[in-house]
């Protein structure tokens, strides 16, 4: 049987946690394991982790050295130990068979990573949205994929293989999930599974940016990109 990780990053989580983890762990074998990468938070985010942690022995807690949401995610994913990890937030929730499907789709495919399909919802649970896959068009190009991004981090998993290509997450990019999916592009092979099997909560207090930046800060932050995926190829070559 194949181990899985999650690799979660909390911060201030208090409000959607608890029915995250719920609707991960109902799906988690006993080898399983739920890796939380904690920044010191100001709510109640450390006492429901903790109860959690004495409740189910899958959930390991790692406070995170270095703030942010890509130190996080950093912290997370290098402490998974699973075959297949699985990037997590903290207020989102897990549709049913989001694990044996993308565990299947591994399986059937032999990938490097599986980014699945999924809808928005609010505050209180309702889909807001139409599928990721159709407004987003997400889908192969490397060209389209780093010119506007289409990954969600929450929509991701990879094998442990991968995760050594992936990792350091550098600095100085803007968003943690487009470097690991032009990471899974240009150094591995993704499949595309369009079940929905994941519910992505927006409630205003998201990490996920929702303004419009200026033309000139978009390209900064790709010619980073370009930089720092020149590198690791090189990197991966030079094994």
């Amino acid at each position: 049987m194949k181990k899985i990780s999650v690799a979660m990053a909390v911060y201030n989580g208090e409000t959607y946690l608890p029915e995250q983890l719920d609707s991960i762990l109902k799906q988690l074998d006993p080898i399983d394991e739920i890796v939380v990468s904690y920044d010191v938070s100001t709510d109640d985010t450390w006492n429901i982790l903790q109860d959690y942690a004495i409740r189910y022995t899958q959930i390991r807690v790692v406070e995170n050295k270095n703030p942010g949401i890509a130190g996080n995610f950093n912290n997370a994913i290098e402490h998974c130990t699973g075959d297949y990890i699985f990037i997590c937030d903290q207020d989102d929730c897990w549709a049913d068979k989001k694990k044996e499907t993308v565990v299947n789709t591994f399986e059937q495919t032999g990938a490097d990573m599986v980014i699945h399909n999924g809808v928005h919802i609010n505050g209180e649970g309702k889909v807001i949205s139409e599928p990721f896959f159709s407004i987003y068009r997400i889908g192969d190009g490397k060209i389209k994929n780093i010119l506007k991004p289409r990954y969600s981090g929450c929509c991701t998993a990879f094998t442990t293989e991968m995760a050594k290509k992936i990792l350091p997450i550098p600095k100085d990019i803007d968003a943690y999930d487009h470097w690991i999916g032009t990471v899974g592009e240009f150094i591995g092979k993704i499949a595309y599974e369009n079940t929905i099997l994941l519910y992505h909560r927006l409630h205003g207090e998201n990490a996920t940016p929702t303004s419009t930046r200026s033309i000139l800060v978009i390209i900064k932050a790709r010619l980073r990109l370009l930089k720092e995926l020149k590198a690791r190829i090189k990197r991966e070559r030079n094994k």
